[in-house]
């Protein structure tokens, strides 16, 4: 399991924690305080992303906002929302049931996080189509 991760988290002690555990697993991770910047880097990258984790709520663009981009732009990018709002990933999960690749709540202990991104990466758990 190794690949491009972007992230994207307005916490910096989040970023790191996430950062740490993704590299030791032999990711390359490109991360972001917010999703405007997350879009950038995607773009940077030219959709040559693996995975994008993002949190849900975050200043100038928003993890969901952040998803509907990269989905229309790079629709095979898989993604994984992180929180700490329980509220906002089940509402998340109501509103894109077969969207993003998978949702874990703030805090989780690294192997919940690595669990989330096997899934999200694992070619038949792949969401087979997204909504127009």
């Amino acid at each position: 399991m190794a690949g491009t991760v972007v992230l994207a988290d307005d916490e910096p002690a989040v970023r790191q924690y996430v950062r740490t555990i993704l590299r030791n697993e032999g990711f390359e991770v490109w991360d972001a305080s917010d999703g405007m910047e997350a879009l950038e880097r995607v773009r940077q990258l030219d959709g040559s992303v693996g995975l994008l984790v993002t949190d849900i709520r975050m200043p100038r663009m928003d993890g969901p906002a952040l998803a509907e981009a990269v989905m229309r732009e790079y629709p095979g990018i898989p993604i994984l929302f992180i929180s700490g709002f329980w509220l906002d990933v089940d509402q998340e999960q109501r509103r894109f049931p077969d969207r993003p690749c998978g949702y874990i709540r703030k805090p989780f202990v690294p192997k919940a996080l690595l669990e989330a991104v096997r899934k999200c990466l694992a070619p038949s758990e792949k969401p087979t189509g997204i909504p127009a």
